[in-house]
Protein backbone atom coordinates (compact mmCIF):
# COMPACT_ATOMS: atom_id res chain seq x y z
CA UNK A 1 0.00 0.00 0.00
CA UNK A 2 1.14 3.53 -0.73
CA UNK A 3 1.53 5.67 2.39
CA UNK A 4 -0.79 8.66 2.62
CA UNK A 5 0.72 12.02 1.76
CA UNK A 6 1.69 14.37 4.58
CA UNK A 7 -0.98 16.82 3.51
CA UNK A 8 -3.64 14.14 3.83
CA UNK A 9 -2.34 12.99 7.23
CA UNK A 10 -2.65 16.45 8.71
CA UNK A 11 -5.76 17.37 6.80
CA UNK A 12 -4.04 20.17 4.90
CA UNK A 13 -5.28 21.43 1.59
CA UNK A 14 -2.92 22.49 -1.11
CA UNK A 15 -3.56 26.00 -2.34
CA UNK A 16 -3.05 26.91 -5.94
CA UNK A 17 -0.23 29.37 -6.43
CA UNK A 18 -1.40 32.65 -7.95
CA UNK A 19 1.07 34.42 -10.18
CA UNK A 20 0.56 38.18 -9.97
CA UNK A 21 0.70 40.09 -13.23
CA UNK A 22 3.64 42.49 -13.53
CA UNK A 23 3.75 45.83 -15.33
CA UNK A 24 6.72 48.14 -15.87
CA UNK A 25 6.53 51.92 -15.70
CA UNK A 26 9.33 54.33 -16.58
CA UNK A 27 9.39 57.91 -15.31
CA UNK A 28 10.91 60.30 -17.86
CA UNK A 29 11.41 64.06 -17.89
CA UNK A 30 9.74 65.94 -20.73
CA UNK A 31 11.92 69.05 -20.41
CA UNK A 32 14.97 70.27 -18.54
CA UNK A 33 14.03 71.69 -15.13
CA UNK A 34 15.21 75.14 -14.11
CA UNK A 35 18.11 75.50 -11.70
CA UNK A 36 17.43 77.59 -8.59
CA UNK A 37 20.29 79.76 -7.36
CA UNK A 38 21.12 83.39 -6.47
CA UNK A 39 21.53 85.69 -9.47
CA UNK A 40 24.43 88.11 -9.31
CA UNK A 41 22.51 90.65 -11.39
CA UNK A 42 19.03 90.33 -9.90
CA UNK A 43 20.44 90.06 -6.39
CA UNK A 44 18.02 87.35 -5.32
CA UNK A 45 17.24 83.68 -5.82
CA UNK A 46 16.22 83.15 -9.42
CA UNK A 47 15.30 80.49 -11.94
CA UNK A 48 17.99 79.68 -14.48
CA UNK A 49 16.91 77.90 -17.66
CA UNK A 50 19.26 75.53 -19.43
CA UNK A 51 20.18 76.63 -22.95
CA UNK A 52 21.06 73.05 -23.85
CA UNK A 53 24.51 74.30 -24.91
CA UNK A 54 27.88 73.30 -23.52
CA UNK A 55 31.05 75.34 -23.28
CA UNK A 56 34.12 73.15 -23.68
CA UNK A 57 37.72 74.14 -22.98
CA UNK A 58 39.96 71.25 -24.02
CA UNK A 59 43.64 72.06 -23.65
CA UNK A 60 46.57 69.70 -23.66
CA UNK A 61 46.69 69.24 -19.91
CA UNK A 62 43.19 70.23 -18.79
CA UNK A 63 39.57 69.67 -19.74
CA UNK A 64 36.70 71.89 -18.54
CA UNK A 65 33.04 71.51 -19.51
CA UNK A 66 30.16 73.76 -18.49
CA UNK A 67 26.41 73.64 -19.19
CA UNK A 68 25.23 77.16 -20.00
CA UNK A 69 22.16 78.60 -18.23
CA UNK A 70 20.39 81.96 -18.47
CA UNK A 71 18.47 83.75 -15.73
CA UNK A 72 14.77 83.72 -16.60
CA UNK A 73 14.41 87.25 -15.21
CA UNK A 74 17.37 89.24 -16.50
CA UNK A 75 19.02 86.91 -19.01
CA UNK A 76 22.42 86.88 -17.32
CA UNK A 77 24.55 83.83 -18.06
CA UNK A 78 25.60 81.21 -15.51
CA UNK A 79 27.92 78.33 -16.36
CA UNK A 80 27.33 75.13 -14.38
CA UNK A 81 30.57 73.14 -14.20
CA UNK A 82 30.17 69.58 -15.47
CA UNK A 83 33.88 68.68 -15.60
CA UNK A 84 36.47 70.82 -13.81
CA UNK A 85 40.20 70.54 -14.45
CA UNK A 86 39.84 67.03 -15.79
CA UNK A 87 42.42 65.24 -17.87
CA UNK A 88 41.66 65.25 -21.61
CA UNK A 89 42.00 61.46 -21.60
CA UNK A 90 39.62 61.01 -18.65
CA UNK A 91 36.62 60.65 -20.99
CA UNK A 92 36.39 58.84 -24.31
CA UNK A 93 36.10 60.58 -27.65
CA UNK A 94 32.41 59.75 -28.04
CA UNK A 95 31.50 61.44 -24.75
CA UNK A 96 33.62 64.48 -25.59
CA UNK A 97 31.84 64.76 -28.94
CA UNK A 98 28.50 64.75 -27.14
CA UNK A 99 29.63 67.83 -25.22
CA UNK A 100 31.12 69.62 -28.22
CA UNK A 101 28.07 68.72 -30.32
CA UNK A 102 25.59 69.94 -27.66
CA UNK A 103 23.90 66.56 -27.45
CA UNK A 104 20.36 67.21 -26.11
CA UNK A 105 20.22 63.94 -24.14
CA UNK A 106 23.49 64.78 -22.38
CA UNK A 107 22.27 68.33 -21.66
CA UNK A 108 19.05 67.00 -20.15
CA UNK A 109 20.94 64.45 -18.06
CA UNK A 110 23.18 67.20 -16.64
CA UNK A 111 20.18 69.45 -15.90
CA UNK A 112 18.52 66.61 -13.97
CA UNK A 113 21.59 65.66 -11.93
CA UNK A 114 20.83 66.82 -8.38
CA UNK A 115 24.38 66.15 -7.19
CA UNK A 116 25.90 68.13 -10.06
CA UNK A 117 23.65 71.10 -9.32
CA UNK A 118 24.43 70.91 -5.61
CA UNK A 119 28.16 71.04 -6.32
CA UNK A 120 27.50 74.22 -8.29
CA UNK A 121 25.51 75.84 -5.49
CA UNK A 122 22.11 75.30 -7.11
CA UNK A 123 18.96 73.26 -6.59
CA UNK A 124 16.81 71.43 -9.11
CA UNK A 125 13.46 73.05 -9.79
CA UNK A 126 10.18 71.27 -10.42
CA UNK A 127 10.44 68.54 -13.03
CA UNK A 128 7.84 68.01 -15.76
CA UNK A 129 7.55 64.29 -16.40
CA UNK A 130 5.49 61.50 -17.91
CA UNK A 131 5.07 57.93 -16.73
CA UNK A 132 5.44 55.51 -19.62
CA UNK A 133 3.84 52.06 -19.38
CA UNK A 134 0.46 50.41 -19.42
CA UNK A 135 -2.04 50.84 -16.64
CA UNK A 136 -3.30 47.49 -15.34
CA UNK A 137 -6.60 46.43 -16.89
CA UNK A 138 -9.21 44.12 -15.46
CA UNK A 139 -9.85 43.19 -11.86
CA UNK A 140 -6.64 41.34 -11.07
CA UNK A 141 -3.97 42.41 -8.63
CA UNK A 142 -0.84 43.74 -10.32
CA UNK A 143 2.75 44.35 -9.28
CA UNK A 144 4.16 47.48 -10.90
CA UNK A 145 7.92 47.91 -11.17
CA UNK A 146 8.79 51.61 -11.51
CA UNK A 147 12.04 52.65 -13.14
CA UNK A 148 12.78 56.04 -11.59
CA UNK A 149 15.99 56.56 -13.54
CA UNK A 150 17.32 60.11 -13.25
CA UNK A 151 14.11 61.24 -11.51
CA UNK A 152 14.68 59.28 -8.32
CA UNK A 153 13.92 61.62 -5.45
CA UNK A 154 10.53 62.78 -6.70
CA UNK A 155 7.61 62.13 -4.38
CA UNK A 156 6.27 58.63 -5.10
CA UNK A 157 2.75 59.92 -4.51
CA UNK A 158 3.24 62.57 -7.21
CA UNK A 159 4.21 59.89 -9.72
CA UNK A 160 1.25 57.68 -8.80
CA UNK A 161 -1.24 60.55 -8.98
CA UNK A 162 0.00 61.46 -12.45
CA UNK A 163 -0.29 57.90 -13.74
CA UNK A 164 -3.55 56.93 -12.04
CA UNK A 165 -5.23 60.27 -12.71
CA UNK A 166 -6.34 60.83 -9.11
CA UNK A 167 -6.13 63.75 -6.72
CA UNK A 168 -4.09 63.83 -3.52
CA UNK A 169 -7.16 62.91 -1.47
CA UNK A 170 -8.15 60.27 -4.02
CA UNK A 171 -4.79 58.55 -3.72
CA UNK A 172 -5.01 58.72 0.06
CA UNK A 173 -8.35 56.89 -0.09
CA UNK A 174 -6.87 54.19 -2.34
CA UNK A 175 -3.96 53.70 0.05
CA UNK A 176 -6.27 53.56 3.06
CA UNK A 177 -8.43 50.95 1.32
CA UNK A 178 -5.38 48.83 0.50
CA UNK A 179 -5.81 49.28 -3.24
CA UNK A 180 -2.37 50.88 -3.58
CA UNK A 181 0.61 49.84 -1.47
CA UNK A 182 4.40 49.67 -1.65
CA UNK A 183 5.83 46.21 -2.14
CA UNK A 184 8.35 46.82 0.65
CA UNK A 185 5.78 48.25 3.06
CA UNK A 186 6.96 51.87 2.71
CA UNK A 187 4.52 54.74 3.26
CA UNK A 188 3.29 55.46 -0.27
CA UNK A 189 2.15 58.97 0.62
CA UNK A 190 5.46 60.00 2.19
CA UNK A 191 8.12 57.97 0.36
CA UNK A 192 10.41 59.33 -2.32
CA UNK A 193 10.82 57.57 -5.64
CA UNK A 194 13.86 55.30 -5.75
CA UNK A 195 15.73 54.27 -8.92
CA UNK A 196 13.86 50.96 -8.73
CA UNK A 197 10.55 50.80 -6.87
CA UNK A 198 7.71 48.29 -6.78
CA UNK A 199 4.10 48.88 -5.81
CA UNK A 200 1.03 46.67 -5.67
CA UNK A 201 -2.23 47.75 -7.31
CA UNK A 202 -5.46 46.02 -6.43
CA UNK A 203 -8.90 46.49 -8.01
CA UNK A 204 -11.09 49.09 -6.41
CA UNK A 205 -13.49 47.68 -3.91
CA UNK A 206 -17.11 48.69 -3.77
Amino acid sequence: LCPPSISNVFGLRRKATTIMKTSIWRVEATAAPVALRPCGTCGADAEFASTGLFRVNAQKKRLDVWLIYRCATCGSVWNSAVISRGRPGSIDREELERFTGNDPVMALWCALDVGLLRRNGARRGKVAFVVEGDRPAGGEDCRVEIDGGDLAGLRLAEVLRAKLGVSRSGLARLVEAGDVSADDGADVLAAKLRPHQAIILRPRRS
